[in-house]
């Protein structure tokens, strides 16, 4: 009994569940399930994207236009309402070259069976003779340098041909006006001859440099190379310090704490007991 009473709800569920399920199937309105989820959960404070929008537009200023101008419409080019122009039809216009202007005009056909008859006027004419062409040279200015140049050096060899020939003619000294000077000039004196004497060549004041130094060098090494026996050492140089005798070590024994901490310990016990008698 108490397990029937335990579960006298679902079985009562499940007895009104088989007697629908025994009646005819009818068309069943759909219904949004209420979720237990949806009570539990929590407000949404964040703002949708549509409600974020309109308050962007909200604060977008809002345009304003002013009246419009009645004038406007009554006037037309200078304000308002622009007045558009028609072009007007262009007329096509030739180019204009300047090789036209260079060239000559086209001759008549005519003229041109005249030139290819026999008899015409243009064959009776003689022609005049070409002359053979002369090839005329440049004006360089290294020629004219070069001729400059030549002309200098013969000017100076004449200059030098005339000095020379000048040289070779004799100028005797004019004879004194005066009677002054002897008839017979002095015969000059005879010069001393000329006695011979050494060159005086560096080369021999180097060599002889040069040796003086050899030799010096050789006295040297042959001074060095004399035996010298040193003196006899009586006394010593760098004397030692003599030794001065120490003390032997007296050997004592070890003072151990050991030994008098154990009265020392025994003493301060026996003050304390003395100081709480007191």
């Amino acid at each position: 009994m108490a397990r029937a009473s335990k579960h006298a709800e679902t079985s009562s569920v499940v007895s009104t569940e088989m007697t629908k399920n025994n009646q005819r199937p009818h068309i069943t309105e759909p219904k949004s399930p209420l979720l237990q989820a949806m009570l539990r959960a929590r407000p949404i404070e964040a703002k949708t994207s549509t409600e974020i929008e309109q308050e962007e537009l909200k604060k977008v200023p809002k345009f304003r236009a002013r009246p419009l101008n009645k004038k406007i419409f009554e006037s037309r080019g200078e304000m308002g309402v622009f007045c558009n122009t028609k072009d007007h039809v262009t007329i096509p216009q030739e180019f204009h070259f300047l090789t036209d202007e260079r060239i000559s005009q086209p001759k008549s056909v005519i003229d041109l069976f005249d030139k290819l008859s026999l008899n015409s006027e243009s064959c009776r004419r003689q022609r005049p003779l070409q002359r053979n062409t002369t090839p005329n040279p440049f004006l360089l200015r290294t020629e004219e340098r070069g001729a400059e140049k030549e002309k200098k050096f013969v000017r100076q060899v004449i200059h030098k041909q005339i000095e020379a020939e000048k040289a070779r003619t004799p100028k005797a000294t004019p004879y004194p006006y005066t009677t002054d000077y002897p008839v017979f000039l002095p015969k000059p004196e005879p010069k001393q001859c000329t006695k011979p004497e050494p060159f005086k060549l560096e080369s021999v004041a180097r060599h002889e440099e040069e040796m003086e130094e050899r030799m010096r060098t050789e006295r040297e090494e042959a001074q060095r190379r004399v035996f010298r026996a040193q003196p006899v050492i009586t006394e010593d140089p760098t004397p030692v310090p003599e030794k001065v005798p120490k003390p032997l070590t007296a050997i004592q024994e070890f003072n151990l704490y050991v030994d008098h901490r154990a009265v020392e310990r025994a003493d301060f016990d026996h003050k304390i007991k003395e100081k709480k008698m007191i």
